[in-house]
Order: C-alpha cells, then structure tokens, then sequence
C-alpha cells in the first residue's frame, strides 16, 4: 500500500535562516512528500548545533510520513544549507542508513534549481548576498559571502543598514529627505527615529529584522523616493559585480554565462534588475540576466536525481513542476529574509 513498495526514493533538503524544507520524490520527479521545520542555521551560537539537527530530522520525518515511505527507502539525498553542511550530512546519514548523501552550500542547489543544473551563475541576495557559478567541466568559482559584517553587500540586511543609515542623515540635516524617517519607525512600532536608536542596540532587533527594512526601501521607491530608488540601484550593482568577478575567474567575461537570480532582494524587480543588468552588461556584454525557473529546494532533488543516474528530461522536470507543493514556491520567497 502506499510508497512502500517502491524500490527507492530520493530526497532534497533546503536548510535556511527561517526554515528547513525537506521533499521526497520517486524516481519519476513525482514529489510524494514534504515537511517543514524550524531555522538550521547559526550553529556557532548557542544552541546552534541542536537547532540545525532538530530541523533536519523534523522536516525529513514528516517528509517521510506524508509520502508514506520509509527511511531505508531513501538512496540518495541531497542537502542545501546555509552552513554547516558537513555537520548535516553526518546528521542525514545517521538518520538514512542506505542513503548516498551530498550535501552542500545552498547556493549550490540555488544554482542548480534555477537553471536545472546546467552552467551558469546564480545571484543570491536574501538576508545575505553571494553569487556561486559552475561550467560544464565542473570548474567553480564564489564571490561575496562574507557575512553581515564584512560583506553581503546587496542583501536585504545592507540595504536595511543603508535604509537606517539614510534616515539618520535626513534627521541630522547631512543627508537628503527621505519617506525612511517616518517609514523606519512604523516599521519598528516607535514613535520617532529616536526611538528606533534606542531599540536597534538591543538584542530585541534581530538581523533578519533589520534585514525586513529591505521591503520598506521597496516600498518608498515604488512611491517615488529618490533615496530608496538609489538604495535599490546600488544593491543592482553590487550584486552585478559579484557575478562579474565570479564570470571572470571562470574566464567567461568575454563569451558571457546565464546569470539566475534568487531571493527576496529580486522582489523589488526592475528597481534592483534594471540596474544589475546594466552593470553586467558593460563588464560582460554576451552575459544575460535568466529568470530562475525553481526555487533552492527542488534544485536539490534535481542534483540527488542526477546522482540516481537519472537523466533530467523535460518530462521529469514537467512531473516535479506539476506536483511540488506550494511551500517549495513559498520558502523560496519568504521576503527579505531567506539567502
């Protein structure tokens, strides 16, 4: 009855700053079940490390569940973290014991969902930034990744960073006037800017909140605040000039890549888009800016297909479209807060 019966199953994994998305699916790309668990990220701060373990096994328990297979039916796994990706897949093979498990940097399967794990580069700007490309003889290359405090620039944490930055010159009178003064504080449930200092050193404002002002630019510069506006084409730009550098150590700058696009930065569209392909374009006229076509998770399933030897055809990637649920459209655009 059910999936038992089936010879084998593989399953992908998402691990994220907000959530863990685990899918398990026949050999076909039929998804035959999901689950979804808390953050798995973080694991140098206290508590990091079982957090990152609970979310791993609650999302590939409830997986299994929903799909009604069991663990010894799963061969190959392929994880996607934001870090510790080591850490994950011991976790993972001590909970599946027949399967081969990979596990990576989640800007891997990012890359992987989004051009169906063919070459290309994929910009990844969420609460961080990084872009990751990989050519067909398997050359690699990274920029960016850095980290809040030394880099990310174009994320939604800098561009929230910025937004606060922006506003405390328009108070002071150093910087132009912008909506941000009287927007950051509604944000923050405070009555003034003031106020807003007052609560951002404290352990109350997280980074992913921070990281939330992203939506608030957006919104300034959908109504035509030349601040906002200007926010938003600098994080284009940044973002563009980490694709560059990751184009020019694998020596394509001249015969240009794909370059896919991933995470809630994007939601801004043009007012980010526009600017990055400009800068692309005049630091590699042949490359082109693609719209990625699945989200981190279900490019995860497509590498741990791969890894079955089985080959991506239109009709498995069509059967995956046509069955993944919405939680693998949804965790892919959870806002500003998802890298």
């Amino acid at each position: 009855m059910g999936n038992r019966h089936r010879t084998f199953v593989v399953l992908g994994v998402d691990g994220g700053q907000s959530s863990t998305l685990a899918m398990i699916a026949a050999p076909d790309g039929e998804i035959l079940g999901t689950g979804l668990a808390g953050p798995a990220n973080h694991i140098h701060e206290p508590g990091g490390r079982q957090r990152l373990e609970n979310a791993l096994n609650q999302a590939i328990t409830l997986a299994l569940h929903n799909a009604d297979c069991d663990a010894t039916q799963v061969r190959y796994a392929c994880l996607g973290m934001t870090g510790a990706a080591e850490f994950a897949r011991q976790i993972v093979l001590h909970s599946l014991p027949k399967a081969q498990v990979m596990a990576s940097d989640d800007m891997v399967t990012a890359l992987a969902g989004g051009s169906v794990a063919k070459a290309g580069v994929v910009v990844v700007a969420g609460t961080g930034s990084v872009a990751y490309g990989r050519l067909d003889d398997e050359r690699e290359a990274r920029a960016g990744g850095w980290g809040y405090l030394i880099g990310d620039e174009g994320s939604a944490y800098d561009l929230g960073r910025r937004a606060l930055q922006a506003a405390s010159h328009a108070v002071d009178g150093r910087g132009q006037a912008t909506t941000l003064v009287q927007a950051i504080p509604h944000y923050f449930h405070r009555s003034t800017f003031a106020d807003v200092r007052d609560a951002i050193y404290t352990p109350a404002v997280s980074r992913p909140r921070i990281a939330g002002l992203a939506r608030i630019v957006t919104e300034g510069a959908k109504q035509g605040d030349a601040v906002c506006i200007g926010l938003l084409a600098g994080a284009g730009q940044a973002l563009a000039l980490m694709a560059l550098a990751v184009i020019g150590r694998l020596e394509q700058t001249e015969t240009g890549m794909n370059v896919y696009l991933s995470g809630g930065v994007f939601q801004a569209a043009d007012l980010v888009i526009g600017p990055l392909q400009e800068t692309l374009h005049a630091g590699s006229p042949a490359s082109r800016v693609q719209k990625a076509r699945y989200s981190s998770a279900v490019g995860a399933l497509f590498l741990a297909l791969r890894a079955a030897g089985i080959s991506l055809d239109d009709d498995l990637v069509k059967r995956i479209e046509t069955t993944m649920p919405k939680l693998a459209f949804s965790k892919e655009a959870e806002g500003n807060a998802e890298s």
